[in-house]
C-alpha cells in the first residue's frame, strides 16, 4: 500500500516537481547570480588602486588646485546624461577645458582621470593633452576634488566595465526601468576629508662655497643656482626630469669639477664660488628671493658694495641641442655674462663638444607683476648681473611644469654636451683664458682620482634616475625628504660652509601655504560594485512573494494532497515502485 510520507518526500524533494524547484533551484539562482551570473565577471566587487590627488597651495593670498579631497559617490562614465553628484570617469585624451568646465556645471562632485603611466615615455599627443589642462588649471582654484589615476591592466578594466554600461536615460521608459534594476554600478571611496593649512609650510636652501685664490673679502664672487623642486597636477607625480633635475645633475657635476680644481694652490682661481640649491623655484622662486635678502642685509651691515659678477642658473637642460641665455639686461661684452656669451658663441661655431645652437634671448622684466618668467629676474630685480641657460626658448613651454615631465623625456647625451659647453666657457672665463683655439683643460683627468668606478654618464644616470624616484612637489620636501638630504650631504663632501637656510613665510601675510595629506604615494581609492536602490526593492518584492507562497504551501498542504489525490494519474504515479526509496516510515491509506 501507498504511504503518506512517500508522497510528501516525493512531491516535497524531486527536483522535477513545481516545488522542488521552488525550494531548491530558485534559491540557488538568486545567491549564485550576482556573483557568477554578472555580465562584468571579470571585475572583483571590491578593488584598490593609488589615485593621486592634484596639487593644492596658497601663493601671495591667491589660492590654487583643488580645495577638496573627500569622494565617496556612485561613479559614471563622462559622457553619461545624468552625472548629477556623481562623480565621472575619464581619460586624459577625451578631456580638454571646455569639457572640463562643463561637467562642473552638470553638479559633479568629483573628476577621475586615467593618464598614461608615469614610468613609461608620454607621445607627444599625450604630452600635448596634459599641457592644455595644466596650463589652465594650475593657474586658478578647483572647487571638486580632482583624482588621477594612472593606467594599467586593472584600470582598463575597470573603464571598460563602466563604459559598456548602457545609457537607457534617451530609451523607453520600460527599458529604463530595467537598466535600474539589471545594471551593475560602481562606488569610488577616497577617505580623505579637507585639508588643512599645514603649520610647519617651510623650504630648504642648501648653499656652500669654494675660496678662490687670494683674499677672500676682496674676491669676486660668481653665483651658480638651480631650483630643485618640480610642479605638476598631480602632487605625487611630479618628476620634473628635465625641469629641473636636468639643471640639478649639471651644478651638481659642476660643483664636483670645481672642487677637484680649487683643490690645489696652482688651479685654484681668483673667483669665489658659490653653488645654491633653491628651494621654491615653482612658488615663484622663493628660494632666490631669500638667499637675496640675507645677501643685501648682510651687505648693508658691513657697508659694503656688492661683489657680484654674474648669477648663472641653470634650468631645464635635458634636451636638444639647443642652448639660449636669457637676459632681463643684455651684458656689455667686457662685462663677465657678456665674456661668457662670447666664448659660448664661439664654442658652438666650431662645435668643440658637438653641435650646438647657441643663442641670446632678451626679455624685459615685468614690474607690474609679483611674478617672474625666469629665475635671474629675480637677480635682475634686486640689481645683480643674471642669466639663465636653458633649451627652452620661453618658460611659458608646457614640459616647465607637468607630469609629463618623466625620465624618458630626458637625453642623458644632451646633459652631457650642455654640462661640457658651460663648464669649458667658465673655466676659460675663470682663468681668463679665452682663445678657443686650443683646449682648455683635461676634463678625464680632472675626474679620473672620483671616477674610479663609473664614468660621467653613469654618474648622470644614478642621480637622475634617484630625482625622479621622488615626486619634488615644494610642500613635499621637508628637511627629512631623501632628495633634500642627499643634496646637503654631497654639497658637505664638496663645499666649505655649507648652509640649509629655512625659508619660512611670514605669518600675518604669508608668501606660500601648503596643506596636510599631501605625499608621493598617492591616496587609496575604493571602488565598490553596487546594485542600484531600484534593485533593493525589486529584491525585497520578490522575497516577500517567495516566502508568502512557500507560506501558503505549508499552511494548506493537506488541501493540496487531497485534492491531488482525487485524480487517478496523479495517485498511479505516487504508487509506482519507483516511488518506493523515498519513503522513510510506513503508513498506509484506507
Amino acid at each position: 500500500m501507498f504511504e503518506i510520507n512517500d508522497l510528501f518526500d516525493t512531491f516535497l524533494f524531486r527536483a522535477t516537481t513545481v516545488t522542488g524547484f521552488l525550494f531548491y533551484w530558485l534559491p540557488i539562482i538568486c545567491i549564485l547570480s550576482p556573483t557568477y551570473l554578472s555580465p562584468f565577471t571579470f571585475v572583483d566587487s571590491t578593488q584598490e588602486f593609488k589615485a593621486y590627488r592634484m596639487v593644492q597651495y596658497d601663493l601671495y593670498g591667491q589660492a590654487y588646485g583643488s580645495r577638496q579631497a573627500f569622494v565617496s559617490s556612485e561613479v559614471r562614465l563622462w559622457s553619461h546624461a545624468n552625472l548629477n553628484r556623481k562623480a565621472a570617469l575619464i581619460r586624459l585624451e577625451k578631456l580638454t577645458i571646455e569639457r572640463f568646465r562643463s561637467l562642473v556645471s552638470k553638479g559633479i562632485n568629483g573628476l577621475f582621470v586615467v593618464i598614461p603611466s608615469t614610468t613609461t615615455q608620454w607621445s607627444d599627443e599625450q604630452k600635448s593633452e596634459i599641457c592644455d589642462l595644466e596650463t589652465i588649471l594650475l593657474a586658478e582654484s578647483v572647487p571638486i576634488p580632482i583624482y588621477f589615476l594612472p593606467e594599467n591592466q586593472q584600470m582598463n578594466d575597470l573603464y571598460k566595465s563602466i563604459e559598456s554600461r548602457r545609457d537607457s536615460t534617451k530609451d523607453s521608459a520600460l527599458a529604463v526601468i530595467y537598466d535600474m534594476i539589471t545594471a551593475d554600478g560602481y562606488q569610488l571611496s577616497v577617505n580623505t576629508g579637507k585639508y588643512n593649512q599645514r603649520t610647519d609650510s617651510v623650504l630648504y636652501n642648501i648653499v656652500g662655497k669654494l675660496v678662490g685664490h687670494g683674499i677672500e673679502e676682496r674676491l669676486p664672487k660668481i653665483l651658480f643656482v638651480t631650483h630643485y623642486d618640480a610642479m605638476g597636477l598631480a602632487s605625487g607625480l611630479a618628476q620634473g626630469a628635465d625641469s629641473n633635475a636636468s639643471g640639478v645633475l649639471i651644478l651638481l657635476k659642476l660643483i664636483r669639477l670645481f672642487s677637484k680644481l680649487y683643490a690645489k694652490q696652482t688651479t685654484r682661481a681668483k673667483y669665489n664660488l658659490h653653488f645654491l640649491f633653491a628651494a621654491g623655484g615653482k612658488l615663484n622662486y622663493q628660494g632666490s628671493k631669500k638667499w637675496i635678502d640675507d645677501y643685501h642685509d648682510q651687505k648693508q651691515q658691513q657697508q659694503l658694495p656688492n661683489d657680484v659678477d654674474v648669477v648663472v642658473c641653470l634650468d631645464s637642460l635635458g634636451q636638444s641641442n639647443e642652448l639660449y641665455m636669457h637676459v632681463s639686461k643684455p651684458p656689455k661684452d667686457t662685462q663677465t655674462g657678456g665674456i661668457l656669451r662670447e666664448l659660448l658663441t664661439q664654442l658652438s661655431e666650431k662645435s668643440t663638444h658637438g653641435p650646438l645652437t647657441f643663442e641670446q634671448i632678451h626679455k624685459k622684466i615685468l614690474k607690474t607683476s609679483d611674478f617672474v618668467a625666469w629665475e635671474h629676474e629675480k637677480y635682475s630685480w634686486a640689481k645683480l648681473p643674471a642669466f639663465t641657460f636653458s633649451h627652452l626658448n620661453s618658460s611659458k613651454s608646457c614640459s616647465h611644469s607637468s607630469i609629463s615631465d618623466v625620465y624618458g623625456e630626458v637625453d642623458l647625451a644632451s646633459i652631457e654636451r650642455n654640462y661640457q659647453y658651460i663648464s669649458d666657457a667658465l673655466i676659460r672665463l675663470i682663468f681668463n683664458k679665452t682663445d678657443v683655439s686650443f683646449p682648455i683643460i683635461d676634463q678625464n683627468y680632472l675626474l679620473s682620482d672620483q671616477q674610479s668606478d663609473y664614468d660621467q654618464v653613469t654618474f648622470t644616470k644614478q642621480w637622475l634616475t634617484f630625482l625622479t624616484n621622488y615626486s619634488r612637489t615644494p610642500s613635499l620636501l621637508t628637511k627629512t625628504h631623501p632628495v633634500v638630504l642627499a643634496l646637503e650631504q654631497y654639497a658637505h663632501r664638496y663645499l666649505s660652509n655649507v648652509v640649509k637656510t629655512t625659508i619660512r613665510p611670514n605669518k600675518k601675510d604669508p608668501e606660500f601655504v601648503f596643506f596636510d595629506g599631501d605625499d608621493d604615494q598617492g591616496r587609496q581609492l575604493y571602488v565598490y560594485r553596487i546594485k542600484p536602490a531600484i534593485f533593493d526593492l525589486v529584491l525585497a518584492i520578490f522575497i516577500a512573494i517567495y516566502l508568502g507562497l512557500v507560506y501558503l504551501v505549508a499552511a494548506h498542504w493537506s488541501t493540496i494532497i487531497s485534492v491531488l489525490l482525487r485524480y487517478r494519474s496523479y495517485t498511479n504515479m505516487f504508487l509506482s515502485p519507483a516511488s518506493s526509496q523515498y519513503g522513510a516510515y510506513k503508513r498506509k491509506i484506507n
